[in-house]
């Protein structure tokens, strides 16, 4: 083959109290890729629709990075143009540099008939989050690659084990980030009484998905005692918007990844009432985009 078209999930990281270890795919929104190698020798990237101001130089881009990493350790020169349709709003922790990274390793997996493993290919896809947080965290490329519920087994080396998700109904409120990341605020000094909470939470969630429970799901995802209090902070309403949906109906709410963006998990019957809540509860918020009304997914990235 010398192309492909992907299309690659959005991804909601950390889920609570996860911080940086669990990930879930959601069934909307995403981002279609289209790799086409060619004889340059050269590595091109262009955006179909709006760019969002995100960079196409292969150095700044979370896919021009994932792909500089694969050619870097598999001694790789190869010309291509990738084209990337954006459906996803960029910058609102819905994990649209995971979702590019991934969809790049997973398509020249396919087109140079590499035969990577999945964590080979995990490892290389979150080197491309250098471009966005700094960091090259797993957790979104994870899901994304993978789809379901994806959680890091261990970084050194990199092992991710992924749970097939039950279609809990999800809520998610787009809001763009006021800053770039957040990360470098967040602390892990969080005293022992809210370490053994953390861990037990991170627990139950995982016996949530393995029950089916979007109940006790939810109830294991609203608290986070380390990313929640930085990222909650710089989310105007959000302490009250939580408030709100939990009162009316939503099993758990939390922030999506990095932020700013908010999810929540509810039964079906619930999904516009939740929907409406947050619509007025940031609508005077000038980083609002909108609500999306979605579900937890399987899917991963997929050849179209």
């Amino acid at each position: 083959m010398k192309e492909i078209l992907l299309r690659a999930p959005a991804t909601s990281a950390n889920v609570g109290p996860g911080y940086d270890i669990f990930a879930m795919a959601l069934k909307e929104p995403y981002d279609d890729i289209h790799i086409k190698l060619n004889d340059t020798k050269k590595v091109t990237i262009e955006f179909v629709g709006s760019n969002q101001n995100i960079p196409c130089e292969i150095n700044d881009n979370t896919g021009g990075l994932a792909i500089m990493e694969l050619f870097r350790r598999y001694n790789i020169r190869q010309g291509m143009h990738v084209q990337i349709i954006k459906n996803m709003t960029s910058g609102c922790g819905m994990g649209t540099t995971g979702a590019t990274a991934s969809g790049c390793i997973y398509g020249l997996n396919k087109l140079l008939e590499m035969n990577l493993s999945n964590d080979e290919m995990i490892d290389l896809a979150r080197m491309g989050e250098v471009a966005s947080g700094g960091s090259p965290h797993a957790d979104n490329v994870a899901a994304a690659l993978l789809g379901g519920f994806t959680l890091i087994k261990s970084y050194k080396p990199l092992k991710v084990i992924k749970l097939n998700m039950p279609e809990f109904p999800v809520v998610l409120a787009v809001i763009k980030k006021g800053q770039r990341t957040t990360r470098g605020f967040i602390t892990y000094e969080i005293g022992e009484e809210k370490l053994k909470e953390q861990i037990a939470r991170c627990s139950t969630v995982i016996h949530a998905i393995h029950m089916n429970d979007v109940h006790m799901f939810g109830q294991a995802i609203i608290v986070d005692h380390i990313a929640e209090p930085v990222r909650g902070s710089a989310i105007p309403g959000y302490k009250e918007v939580k408030k709100e949906v939990l009162e009316h109906g939503a099993c758990g709410c939390n922030i999506s990844g990095g932020g700013s963006s908010i999810f929540a998990v509810c039964e079906k019957c619930d999904t516009s009432k939740i929907a409406e809540i947050m619509e007025r509860g940031f609508a005077k918020n000038p980083l609002f985009e909108k609500v999306i009304i979605t579900s937890t997914s399987n899917l991963g990235v997929r050849e179209l």
